[in-house]
């Protein structure tokens, strides 16, 4: 768990960031809306709400109706400033629902503003729910109401909106002087981008954009299993899903959908990878609108449904397994929120191998979030079997990070042993040669990059020194076609062309993990990587961040094998790479 002291320097360092003059701020990534529009509706079970000339409620000039929008035009006090049809008036906030939607037509304008953010509240979300933004704004006409939208990039949509009038409209204002702190009813973790519009006269424009990011454990995204029907079999799990165990009797698993066709998404978590499952899809009329067999061997699988689709039947192959977790999912579903694994591709640009669940953040620091974030194929190979309850940590670490391949679990035994050969032993049981293994994984995916661990086995660690022995060995192993023709003949001999040692003395470069990832955002290697190494809850009191990853430093690296030179920056495990797709 991360230690006050990160929390205090990681966030001077944000606020750092943000006082970054607007200009660079102003451009939208493709995955936020630069504009919305502010609309609302009346919250459930009210029929109709009374809307006044003024907040005083000196007369009533119209009534807004169930299944009616009204467009915001500002606020006032517990009062909202709506329009609707032909009225035009103030009504209770607590009596309406709002709800904020991309527009249609750009609203940028030639506003010069001048703002910076300060985020020392938002430094958890068991804190206060706000944030103060200061600094000087000048648009062409005068400004009449701000708009706060904070947009969570997990979940792809607006969480939180404030809207304040100005009460004396402007052409230059102090935002301070308007808002001196932005507070938002409730605010869940990930990262989030913080967005101010204004308004004059009904015409809207854009004044300010910056990231933020809010600590806390994810809450896992509301399915629809409640608005479906289940055939036995199954059983609650404290409304996260459901599970399911078939019997020789009931060998089918029948999920009846909601009759509007809103279920998109059917998500499964295995008890452990399945040969086989088959999801077929019916229609209103009973009739099927055919199957679909998979056969990935993950421990998560998903399966998107037809629009038609009313019902599902799902089968699997396999002995004694069951599924730990089901969740059906509306057409709603944010894609970044629910796990979606893909294959390791043929072709990698990097792989990293990790001894347990957690070395590849403890001891390989920001290397996965730091590859991912490039946009690289990144293939993740966990070389020990931690228990179901570790793979499921680690799956959530992974996704966390930004890995969206499946890791690559060879599951061989978790074991502390004092010697190589008790070691090495324990991982060849069943007739497994891992030497040979590890080659067979690196012909079979031809990775340009490996990262793995220290040949000393960092603290010691007999499983982490076999890891490192395995790696390195096999590197020349790899590109010999005298060594294991079976997979010579399968997949073809490779040569990898870099190789980084986890502490290496030779050839030493020393990564950067603190660095942004991108240069529009707060977030680096590191802060990603303790993020992951978070969701390794049972590893938490034994290991830490800020202990082992630093004693051992995640940051040091040497260069074992190459195929393109040695390194001259020194920094950088892609220099002399060309992994351009």
């Amino acid at each position: 768990m991360r230690k006050p002291v990160f929390r205090v320097c990681f966030f001077l360092m944000l606020v750092c960031l943000f006082l970054l003059p607007l200009v660079s701020a102003l451009a939208m990534e493709s995955t936020c809306p630069s504009s919305f529009d502010v609309s609302v509706t009346l919250i459930s079970g009210e029929k109709e709400l009374s809307v006044y000339s003024d907040t005083g409620k000196t007369a009533r000039v119209g009534r807004l109706t169930k299944g009616v929008t009204a467009q915001v035009i500002g606020a006032e006090g517990r009062y909202l400033h709506i329009a609707f049809d032909d009225v035009e008036g103030y009504a209770a906030k607590n009596k309406l629902r709002l709800r904020v939607t991309e527009s249609e037509k750009s609203r940028d304008g030639n506003a010069v503003t001048d703002l910076a953010l300060d985020t020392y509240l938002f430094t958890s979300v068991s804190k206060a729910k706000s944030m103060a933004v200061s600094g000087t704004i000048e648009t062409p006409s005068p400004l009449d109401t701000i708009y706060f939208y904070l947009w969570d990039e997990r979940l792809q949509r607006v969480e939180q909106t404030v809207v304040l009038p100005v009460s004396e409209p402007n052409k230059q204002l102090d935002i301070h002087d308007v808002c001196k702190k932005i507070e938002f009813s409730s605010v869940t973790a990930g990262r989030k981008t913080l967005l101010i519009s204004g308004s004059s006269d009904g015409d809207m424009v854009n004044l300010f954009r910056a990231p933020v990011y809010v600590c806390g454990a994810f809450k896992p995204v509301r399915n629809i299993n409640n608005d479906c029907k289940f055939s036995a079999g199954t059983n609650k799990k404290n409304g996260s899903g459901r599970s399911w165990t078939p019997s020789s009797s009931r060998q089918v698993l029948t999920i009846t959908l909601p009759s509007d066709g809103s279920a998109a998404l059917m998500t499964m978590e295995w008890r452990k990878p399945v040969e086989s499952f088959t999801v077929e899809f019916i229609d209103a009329n009973g009739q099927s609108l055919g199957q679909e067999t998979k056969t990935t061997g993950f421990y998560v699988d998903a399966v998107s449904f037809p629009a038609e689709a009313r019902q599902v039947k799902l089968s699997i192959t396999g002995k004694e397994n069951w599924a730990r977790t089901l969740c059906v999912y509306d057409s709603r579903y944010p894609d970044n929120a629910v796990q979606q694994w893909q294959p390791v591709p043929d072709k990698l640009d990097v792989m990293v191998i990790s001894a347990h669940q957690d070395d590849e953040y403890l001891f390989l620091g920001g290397t996965i979030p730091y590859a991912c974030a490039k946009g690289l194929d990144v293939g993740l190979v966990y070389m020990t079997n931690g228990g179901r309850s570790r793979y499921t940590e680690a799956m959530d670490g992974l996704w966390t990070a930004g890995l969206r391949t499946h890791p690559i679990f060879m599951n061989w035994r978790d074991q502390k042993v004092k010697s190589m050969k008790t070691a090495l032993s324990t991982w060849s049981q069943k007739g497994v040669d891992p030497q040979k293994e590890v080659v067979r994984l690196i012909r079979k995916y031809r990775p340009e990059l490996i990262v793995t661990q220290d040949l000393e086995g960092e603290y010691g660690h007999t499983q982490h020194k076999l890891t490192a022995k395995l790696v390195s060995e096999a590197i020349t192993l790899s590109k010999d076609p005298a060594y294991d023709p079976e997979s010579v003949s399968e997949y073809g001999a490779w040569e990898v062309k870099k190789v980084y040692l986890h502490l290496y003395k030779e050839n030493r470069i020393e990564m950067d993990w603190d660095q942004p990832l991108s240069p529009d955002s707060p977030i680096s290697p590191m802060f990603l990587a303790q993020e992951a190494f978070d969701k390794h809850r049972s590893q938490q009191r034994a290991y830490s961040m800020t202990r082992e990853a630093k004693t051992y430093n995640n940051r040091l690296f040497g260069l074992y094998y190459s195929a393109v030179g040695p390194d001259e920056a020194k920094n950088d495990f892609f220099e002399h790479l060309d992994l351009s797709h």
